[in-house]
């Protein structure tokens, strides 16, 4: 640590770092240029723009169980916002950086820029880029504009410093790009939770702007009033004339016109505060975009929330549906699915749903960009319910989202909004299926159900008396008539059914049997008939057969007694061989018949509940791209 006095006011200047070559006076704001002990004063350093940030200089943490503290912060405005660039320096005196962008952090640090470093101009969004043994791709190509510096640097800057850079991302880091040296600088770090960080020293709550700050101004076209709630907001829309002013801009800038067709109403209007997963979120701003598939349009509401704790989100809503939205630093891995593409991100695989170029049709309110109605975007969606990802790309960038499916309910007791909202309607891309989970548990029950049945029906099998009650020989002449017999009487006993068995003699023939069991007491009687045949026989060299020589009759529930059989027998004419019938009647056989039946029912539930999450995946896949195939997705809900 070096301490040297500020030439301009006398005031003491420290350098924690050996790496710091710049520091700004804490007292007249000077930029001071290290020479050894000696500071040159470069003038006075510009303004920092008022922030939300709740960091400042001098706040600790950790990473990697590293301690650091914040020394220095560059403030940078580029078309997209204004970010933060806070320089850290660790007790081993390792200088590292933490960006702040919307409510996103990123810890980088220095590292050797490769030789395949391709120039500023010849980078493309997209592109893929290897550095150190990981692959890249290119999501942002900006030229960014210093507006002021802070606290101990490792370079020189000031206000108008042009730094053109790249970002890239993967699955897991973050890296960067700065070409405003030759060669160009490169960091390599990952995105960060800033409570993860275990903070210490941070910005009160009423110090972080927000709410106690506040901004009315007159739109400097049509003179509506306008207010600015958020801290890092770009731009404000007029949504009495279509004017998008310039909220950085102290005279208040118009950057744009539009015509105002139609008015739209936010179901959240503008000003609302509501507390969402555990953090208080403000409604600062409001647009309306639209996809056109097939010459139809689709159009749905996005609204910009700001909460002084977690930046910048989203809520959309579509139909009545609506998804919580946080814009993502890591690239989510997209390859070449079974049947479409798919996205890996943190363990889970997202299934691509549709990709369309999405137009800005309406604006109100406040942004962290410079909106405009009109400004188009290639969106890709992949859905893993209640999961959805996004990928949007502009000439300029490829920004990800994470959203995840909310109930309207869940908004309305945030938001408190004064008109009910619209129930959903019909299926969202990302919407959970509400039998997630629940044919697999069905199916499951069914086996265990299954199982149960076909013990009892052993146990029946065990315990069924199979005895034969009565047992005869019986001839039939082939005479072309009817002839009739009635055997002896009989005892039944028990209870169960009687399964009346006949094995014939038919070769190529029929016989039919016209049959009645009789109770000799009660008279009770089971009549029934049964046309018996056999035939079979070579055609062009292959046997062929058709009937059976034997049959079989169940009757069910016969009652304990005293029977006999009267059997009325028609047979061919013709003459020839008698027909013979070994005639068997059997107590208490087990039957599988109404085991079957038993496993046919219960899988009647299964099924249903199968067909429901088939019906239901069907009306999700419908508003895709792969509506025909949408056949493929619906047992997605089964896992």
């Amino acid at each position: 640590m070096k301490t040297a006095n500020c030439p301009s006011c006398g005031a003491p200047v420290v350098f924690r770092s050996s790496a710091s070559i710049l520091a700004v006076c804490g007292y007249c704001k000077s930029t001071l240029i290290r020479h050894d002990l000696d500071l040159e004063n470069l003038g006075r350093m510009a303004d920092l723009m008022e922030d939300a940030s709740p960091l400042q200089l001098g706040a600790e943490g950790r990473y990697k169980n590293s301690h650091f503290a914040l020394i220095g912060r560059i403030q940078l405005r580029y078309p997209q916002g204004v970010w933060n660039e806070w320089h850290l320096l660790f007790d081993n005196q390792q200088s590292g950086w933490l960006s702040e962008a919307n409510g996103n952090f990123v810890v980088t640090f220095p590292s050797p820029a490769p030789e395949n470093i391709p120039a500023f101009d010849e980078a493309g969004v997209g592109n893929s880029l290897q550095l150190h043994g990981q692959m890249f791709q290119i999501v942002n190509k900006e030229t960014a504009t210093c507006i002021a510096g802070e606290g101990e640097l490792p370079f020189k800057v000031g206000a108008g410093y042009e730094a053109p850079a790249i970002d890239l991302a993967n699955a897991q880091n973050f890296a960067s790009l700065d070409y405003s040296e030759t060669p160009p600088l490169l960091f390599i770090g990952e995105q960060v939770e800033l409570g993860a960080l275990g903070m210490t020293g941070l910005r009160e709550r009423e110090a972080a702007a927000g709410k106690a700050q506040v901004k009315s101004f007159n739109c400097p076209s049509c003179a509506a009033p306008l207010l600015i709630r958020a801290s890092g907001t770009e731009s404000v829309a007029c949504g009495n004339c279509g004017s998008v002013v310039d909220a950085a801009n102290e005279n208040h800038q118009i950057l744009s016109r539009f015509r105002i067709q139609n008015t739209h109403k936010p179901k959240l209007p503008l000003g609302s505060q509501g507390r969402l997963r555990g953090a208080d979120y403000d409604v600062v701003g409001y647009l309306r975009r639209q996809v056109t598939v097939e010459n139809v349009d689709y159009a749905w509401s996005e609204y910009l929330l700001y909460s002084e704790k977690e930046g910048f989100r989203w809520l959309s809503e579509y139909d009545g549906h609506w998804n919580f939205i946080k814009t993502l630093t890591h690239t989510p891995t997209v390859s070449r699915g079974l049947t479409k593409p798919v996205a890996s991100f943190l363990g889970t695989t997202y299934k691509h749903f549709q990709t369309s170029t999405a137009k800005v049709t309406y604006v109100l309110g406040e942004f962290t960009w410079r909106v405009e109605v009109g400004e188009e975007a290639l969106v890709s969606d992949y859905v893993a319910p209640p999961l959805m990802l996004s990928e949007e790309k502009t000439g300029q960038e490829i920004t990800w989202s994470l959203a995840e499916y909310i109930e309207p309910e869940e908004i309305a007791a945030a938001f408190k909004p004064d008109q009910p909202l619209l129930r959903p309607i019909g299926v969202a891309p990302n919407q959970p299926s509400p039998h997630q989970g629940q044919v697999r548990q069905y199916w499951k029950a069914y086996a265990a159900f299954a199982l149960a049945t076909l013990l009892i029906q052993i146990a029946f099998m065990i315990a069924a008396q199979n005895r034969t009650v009565y047992q005869n020989s019986l001839e039939f002449e082939r005479n072309g008539a009817a002839s009739s017999l009635t055997t002896d009487v009989f005892p039944v006993s028990g209870t169960g059914n009687l399964v009346v068995r006949n094995q014939t003699s038919l070769n190529n023939d029929w016989l039919y049997l016209d049959m009645e069991l009789i109770e000799r007491n009660s008279g009770r009687s089971f009549a029934f008939g049964r046309d018996i045949s056999y035939y079979y026989g070579r055609d062009g060299g292959e046997s062929w057969s058709e009937g059976d020589a034997r049959d079989e009759v169940v009757l069910s529930d016969v009652p304990p007694g005293e029977y006999f059989l009267q059997v009325n027998a028609e047979t061919p004419a013709g003459g020839g061989t008698r027909i013979s019938d070994r005639l068997a009647l059997v107590r208490d056989v087990p039957q599988w018949s109404n085991f079957f039946i038993a496993l046919l029912g219960l899988a009647l539930f299964p099924l249903l509940k199968w067909w429901r999450s088939h019906s239901f995946e069907t009306r999700r896949w419908a508003e895709s791209d792969y509506a025909s195939s949408s056949d493929s997705d619906s047992d997605s809900d089964d896992d």
